[in-house]
């Protein structure tokens, strides 16, 4: 027959024991929803830089064709402040749930469900290498190859003209109670590490500030218990139609890019 005290030893192991096995259970569940994100955000660039490349770059239908993609892993306010995940498994769950998020905006903090950022071309590289100072056209020959006015034989940078490179960000809002505040935290602390200490080239002051409203709109959210983790993906597809200079979307340069690439090779 056990005594009291081994009891008690077993009910303060349990106390801590326990906690840390929940967190556990309710973080696998969470990082493989974050996994099935990732994805979906991968196949989500692939749409919507399809939709561009025949649209002539148009910002508007590439998010909504990255939300339809999307729309699976889009989770809203419950009953009681949780997040709800509504399940799409038909045409009629579809087009209920596509309505309630088809103007791509959260209703609860100022922040887009997908977000499209086009990363070149740039218009400095339109204006100063097509024949025509107002639209790329993507059927050029002189064009794709790299040959137009300013661009020499074989140049690849200068070929990146007449094809459209986007980034897909998926505000992924963390459902998983516990485990979103825990994982929010543990994310947000390393961004807020300073550039120095950062592996990778030290960024822009013009994307430092960028990333920091970015971060800035992120904490408003978890200010009220909504917890949400920027997925990015990338994807580039030659241009259907052509890139005309007006659309206000594209980068002036390089050094005004908004991507989060960590590289210089779009021009």
């Amino acid at each position: 027959m056990r005594s009291r005290y081994e009891s008690g030893q077993v009910a303060v192991e349990t106390a801590i024991v326990l906690p840390l096995f929940i967190f556990l259970l309710l973080g696998i569940l969470q990082l493989g929803l974050m996994h099935q994100a990732r994805l979906l955000t991968k196949y989500a660039a692939y749409k919507a830089v399809r939709a561009g490349s025949l649209h002539n770059g148009n910002v508007e239908m590439m998010e909504r064709a990255a939300l339809a993609v999307l729309l699976p892993m889009i989770s809203q306010a419950g009953s009681g402040g949780a997040e709800k995940i509504t399940p799409v498994n038909g045409a009629s769950e579809f087009n209920q749930k596509w309505n309630a998020v088809s103007k791509n905006k959260m209703p609860e903090v100022n922040l887009k469900y997908a977000e499209v950022q086009i990363c070149g071309p740039s218009k400095n590289l339109i204006t100063s290498d097509t024949h025509d100072n107002r639209e790329a056209d993507f059927d050029d020959a002189r064009i794709a190859s790299g040959n137009g006015s300013g661009g020499g034989q074989g140049d690849w940078g200068k070929s990146l003209r007449t094809k459209l490179s986007i980034q897909v960000t998926f505000n992924y809002r963390l459902p998983i109670p516990f485990a979103d505040v825990v994982i929010y935290n543990i994310a947000r602390g390393q961004r807020t590490l300073p550039w120095v200490l950062r592996l990778g080239k030290e960024e822009d002051q013009t994307k430092l500030s960028y990333v920091k409203y970015k971060i800035d709109q992120n904490d408003a959210a978890a200010a009220q218990k909504i917890y949400i983790l920027p997925i990015r993906a990338t994807y580039i597809m030659r241009m259907q139609s052509n890139l005309y200079l007006s659309n206000s979307n594209l980068p002036d340069s390089y050094l005004t890019n908004k991507c989060t690439f960590t590289f210089d090779s779009l021009g």
